[in-house]
């Protein structure tokens, strides 16, 4: 078997990963096949532009001003990892050819891969994401066809023209299922790739909305929070327009990561960068319901996501999500409503009617339990202090 080289696999593997083609996965590649790959890949010109252009086009919906971007070793190991992590969840990879033991290694020099330094550098996080954007919504086609003698499947690969030839005579029928990021990339072995490599992209983490993604830690991710303009990608990348349920998948997740943060011991200065950010989030929920005839009318998106009473079918973090800014109010006065609110009439009653009627879905117990557990880190609540302190993380909300 010829010995892979990096200009094929950036064009078959990392450019339709990027873009969100096919990706073709072949045999697990050994440190010494990334080895090769650092070496070359400055003669791989033709592939990395293309690369790297794509992934301009992907930062250039989240900020105005992409930065210059060149695939670098760092980046390119992780590729490589994600590539292994997939090999075992080739069909391939289950035969008897493949024993356990190999399986553990293939695993083991993933991991290895991925384990690349965590960075806070804006570009380096911003370049990790526009390469991994589409880590969370990896799947696989499979195709079962059918014929009036017998059946087979094909995991990831297309059937035959011969199975499929004559589809009136031979009555044949195809039929596509899609296995998730869940079953492909949730299994025991692969999972700590996952949610290592992941660490290394905290804005994928953020912009995702997989409930079967390893689970957010606040700490990862806050410092992105204190950038405008980012923040500012994430907050509306979080309440996208869909059906209630829908729309609030993804703050809930950032709601219930939220919840775990409390019960750690991080710097009371990241515990207020999120808790204002989740408040900018429920008021752009609020302020997105801002044509209603009445801006002290009921939130439709309140009663048909938290009107079925207590736990009924929510999601974990939603109930805090909707709390919080209620409980801001008592522990720090200055985070509950996002800049601008107060400026505005209309949208100031819409954000008091919102909360308002949260606190009677949701129950006032529920609320005060917040406030205690917000208050044993950000202390007793303080005076309203100037808005120039305020996290950089909250801009001026407006309509969605």
């Amino acid at each position: 078997m010829a010995r892979p080289d990096v200009a094929t696999f950036l064009e078959r593997f990392v450019l339709p990963f990027v873009v969100g083609g096919e990706a073709h996965v072949n045999r697990p590649l050994t440190s010494a096949d990334l080895g090769r790959f650092e070496l070359d890949l400055a003669n791989a010109t033709v592939a990395l532009v293309a690369v790297d252009e794509a992934r301009t086009d992907v930062l250039a919906e989240l900020v105005a001003r992409p930065p210059a971007l060149v695939l670098d070793a760092d980046e390119l190991a992780l590729a490589v990892g994600l590539h292994n992590a997939l090999v075992l969840a080739h069909p391939d990879a289950d035969g008897s050819l493949v024993t356990d033991a190999m399986r553990r290694k293939i695993a083991s020099t993933a991991l290895r891969m991925v384990s690349q330094p965590i960075s806070r550098d804006r570009t380096r996080v911003l370049a990790r994401h526009a390469l991994l954007h589409n880590l969370l919504d990896l799947g696989r086609a499979d195709v079962t066809v059918s014929w009036w003698t017998g059946r087979a499947r094909f995991l990831g690969q297309k059937p035959s023209a011969r199975l499929t030839a004559w589809k009136g005579v031979r009555r044949v029928r195809e039929e596509v299922t899609r296995a998730g990021f869940d079953e492909l990339l949730a299994s025991p072995e692969v999972a700590p790739v996952m949610a290592a490599l992941l660490r290394r992209t905290p804005l994928t983490q953020l912009l995702g909305v997989s409930p079967s993604a390893p689970p957010l830690h606040w700490e990862d991710a806050v410092f992105l929070l204190r950038d405008a303009e980012v923040a500012r990608a994430v907050a509306y990348a979080a309440v996208r327009p869909d059906e209630p349920r829908a729309q609030v998948a993804a703050p809930a997740r950032l709601a219930a990561a939220f919840e775990q943060m409390l019960e750690r011991t991080p710097p009371a200065a990241d515990v207020r960068a999120v808790a204002a950010f989740l408040a900018h989030v429920a008021a752009l929920l609020a302020m997105a319901e801002a044509h209603l005839t009445s801006p002290s009318a009921k939130s439709p998106l309140l009663s048909a996501v938290l009107g079925g009473g207590p736990g009924a079918g929510r999601p974990r973090g939603l109930a805090t999500f909707f709390a919080l800014p209620v409980a801001l109010e008592r522990v720090a006065p200055v985070l509950s409503d996002p800049p601008g609110l107060a400026h505005e009439a209309p949208w100031q009653r819409r954000w008091l009617a919102f909360k308002a009627q949260a606190v009677d879905l949701l129950g006032q117990p529920l609320v005060d339990s917040l406030v205690a557990r917000l208050a044993r880190h950000l202390g007793p609540a303080p005076d309203r202090t100037p808005l120039a302190e305020a996290p950089a993380s909250t801009p001026t909300p407006g309509p969605t």
